[in-house]
């Protein structure tokens, strides 16, 4: 008499493994699409703080050396916010690029990360220093 030796699963087995693992994904895939989402509102408040951190140092720099600042542009010149702030991988576009030190106004920066979704923070440029807000 031969004993047979059955190795393998059966195929209601499967099937159950295959359920099992479209519930995972079904859960587990909308979590890392939300990812992307909170990763571009992240690097949009880098950018954001990169600009707050640069203005603070110009602005130090006018309180010590009596040297001007502007807002700006990311190619230039070296006394611009903008410029100091050394951004790569985003498009910043200030409102208004020759905001300086001192004059009491504000302009709007859009910072646009190569989605849709467009962010956007105001700086002012007070006699007391930048300041800088986002709401994203």
């Amino acid at each position: 008499m031969k004993i047979r030796n059955e190795k393998g699963f059966t195929l209601i087995e499967l099937v159950m493994v295959i359920v099992i693992l479209a519930i995972l994904a079904a859960v587990a895939v909308p979590r890392f699409i939300n990812l992307q989402d909170d990763a571009r509102v992240s690097t949009a408040k880098g950018v954001a703080g990169a600009v707050s951190g640069a203005a603070n140092i110009l602005h130090s720099q006018f309180l010590l050396k009596n040297t001007g600042y502007i807002l700006g542009t990311t190619g230039g010149p070296d006394t611009g916010i903008l410029f100091n702030a050394n951004i790569s991988g985003a498009t910043v576009t200030p409102g208004n690029t020759v905001l300086t030190n001192g004059s009491n106004s504000t302009s709007t920066i859009a910072i646009n990360l190569g989605g849709a979704t467009n962010y956007t923070m105001t700086i002012t440029l007070t006699g007391n220093g930048p300041q800088v807000g986002y709401g994203f």
